[in-house]
């Protein structure tokens, strides 16, 4: 049980690194933007995708844990690798709201009043 925890907090913290890297990093903006650009319900659909790191989370923990299968709990196996993989898009969540968080531009309050 131990080593399946630790799976899926090794995999969480993948999968976040990688949402965060395609939905909020400079490196990825222009593959953001190009599909932003293209027509058709599928672009848009992939551009709404790449660009909330909640939604990427979901589809790279489904990847990893069927490729990976930690399991968090023993019931039925189906249903194990379905708690496991939200399981994962919890944890990761909690790394990328982390991230975003350090990423935000700070405003600093100046004595004066004025934002800076």
């Amino acid at each position: 049980m131990l080593t399946n925890l630790m799976t899926a907090i090794v995999l969480a913290l993948a999968i976040a690194a990688v949402a965060c890297t395609v939905s909020l990093a400079k490196i990825s903006a222009p593959v953001r933007v190009w599909v932003a650009r293209r027509e058709g319900r599928a672009w848009e659909w992939i551009g709404q995708l790449i660009g909330c790191p909640y939604c990427v989370t979901h589809w790279l923990a489904i990847a990893a844990t069927a490729i990976y299968r930690p399991r968090l709990v023993n019931l039925w196996l189906p249903l194990d690798l379905l708690v496991t993989a939200f399981a994962i898009v919890a944890i990761a969540t909690v790394f990328v709201l982390a991230v975003r968080r350090t990423l935000q531009p700070v405003t600093v309050q100046l004595m004066n009043g004025a934002a800076r």
